[in-house]
């Protein structure tokens, strides 16, 4: 046999000349005039920076009355296009809009597809709900905030998204009677929701209210007749489980676990069954489903033991067994991003046996090894990569067991490069626990839990 091919990934040629909007999207540009490659195949206005004139220092005054070009001050940096914002309030919903859709979900989604409800569900709701515009709007420019260079700007979007954020919750006060029917709009009311729980990760909130609210959306979920495979609830649900998954690891450190609320919709994972690329799961969406089950062995006292055994050896079974259909030849996946949200798949499975290994002392023997495998898979998917911005749950928990200093220090670079370009909040949350837990073992003692961490400093985040 001849010696294995190594994989090679296409880009397109790097160009210091690249487009404004491809710089916005952070997307390689191939430099095209009057329009890239990448502008034309989205059908994207490609827009260049104008050339700038380079002028010489005055040699003196009168040089400087007869030159109106040398007036020109030092060379400025290039704005960012998303930073010019309109003076208009209507000019700047339509900026925030646009800046939702061209920015933001590329940089929460682990690959572009036409079954994301972020763009394609929530968007035309938005046009006839005023719940989920503002939950847009406050997203939008929350995230925009963290990535303006001008610091009255940032500043003035911060206070436009705690305006739509409060909106919101009056949206959600309307609508969610108190006498425990279903409310009204229902389908909105927990995109709203879920919305929000993503805006409590972007501004990296510490508190259990993610948890409350993820309880509410599985009441209302609750009372949902089934209307037979509608591809609204089946996103709704999706968006659920997705956060949900990380509910059930955090409920265990919360002073309350009763917040937390299982996932038991029924697995779709039908053979003959196309596969699915979820924008947040990528083809995780079954193995999400499971990790929500480790709570049931993980409660701190469990009413009954040998019944939590039993679920333990069930659970494990199944996710060593989990398996997944292949992205690969999906109709709009390139094969690089085919082979990320492969890599991506495997570190979820070894960080879910890493959570529910965690829970018991006869297996916990496993959990360095099943750490640094997760890292190997997680080196495998390349910085800046779409499927990056999934990886926070698996990097959390491998990052927290891992057993030597270079892949500690790698996860730590990892985890930087990450907050750099998402610039999400509860990533910088992580990076402050991770210091903590490993802080005493690099200096000669023993390195601490990151539960015990969160636990005395009360926090509670979502890895979402």
């Amino acid at each position: 046999m001849g010696e294995p091919r190594v994989r090679q990934r296409k880009f397109a040629p790097r160009s210091r000349q690249g487009c404004l909007t491809c710089r916005a999207r952070r997307k390689r540009c191939d430099g095209q005039r009057p329009g890239c490659q990448n502008c034309t195949r989205l059908n994207l206005t490609c827009e260049y920076q104008a050339p700038r004139r380079i002028t010489t220092e005055p040699n003196n005054a009168q040089d400087s009355e007869s030159s109106p070009d040398s007036m020109t001050g030092p060379l400025m940096p290039s704005l960012d296009p998303w930073d010019a914002l309109p003076g208009d309030e209507p000019g700047e919903r339509k900026h925030l809009l646009r800046y939702y859709i061209e920015a933001f979900v590329p940089s929460v989604s682990v690959a572009t597809t036409q079954s994301s409800f972020y763009k394609f569900l929530y968007i035309p709701w938005a046009f006839k709900c005023e719940g989920m515009l503002d939950a847009i709007l406050a997203l939008s420019s929350a995230q925009l905030a963290r990535r303006i260079a001008t610091n009255d700007r940032a500043q003035h979007l911060r206070s436009v998204s705690a305006k739509h954020q409060r909106k919101c919750h009056a949206f959600l006060a309307d609508r969610v009677p108190d006498n425990g029917c279903p409310p009204r709009d229902a389908f909105q009311v927990i995109g709203v929701i879920l919305l929000l729980v993503g805006l409590e990760a972007l501004n990296g909130d510490k508190s259990t209210r993610w948890l409350s609210q993820m309880k509410c959306v599985r009441g209302i979920l609750d009372m949902l007749p089934d209307t037979g495979g509608s591809w609204e609830l089946d996103s709704l649900r999706r968006h659920f489980t997705y956060h949900n998954t990380m509910a059930s690891l955090m409920a265990r450190v919360s002073k309350n676990e009763s917040l937390f609320v299982y996932d038991d919709f029924s697995l779709n994972s039908e053979p003959g069954v196309p596969v699915m690329v979820d924008p947040l799961m990528g083809i995780n969406y079954d193995l999400c489903k499971l990790i929500s089950r480790i709570q049931y062995v993980s409660s701190t006292n469990p009413a009954f033991h040998q019944i939590s055994q039993a679920a333990f050896t069930v659970i494990e079974r199944d996710i060593q067994g989990w398996t997944y259909g292949s992205p690969i030849g999906v109709p709009g996946l390139e094969l690089p991003v085919a082979l990320d949200l492969i890599a991506l798949a495997e570190s979820y499975r070894l960080a879910a046996l890493i959570q529910l290994y965690r829970t018991s002392l006869l297996h916990k023997t496993l959990v360095s090894r099943c750490a640094s495998r997760a890292m190997e898979y997680i080196s495998r998917i390349p910085p800046g990569s779409a499927a990056e911005s999934s990886l926070l749950y698996p990097i959390f928990l491998a990052g927290a067991e891992l057993d030597n200093e270079p892949e500690i220090t790698k996860m730590f670079k990892r985890l930087a490069e990450i907050q750099a370009r998402n610039c999400y909040e509860n990533v910088s949350n992580v990076q402050k626990v991770l210091e903590e837990v490993w802080r005493p073992a690099l200096n000669g003692g023993q390195k601490r839990d990151w539960e015990d961490v969160l636990q005395d400093w009360g926090w509670s985040f979502t890895l979402g």
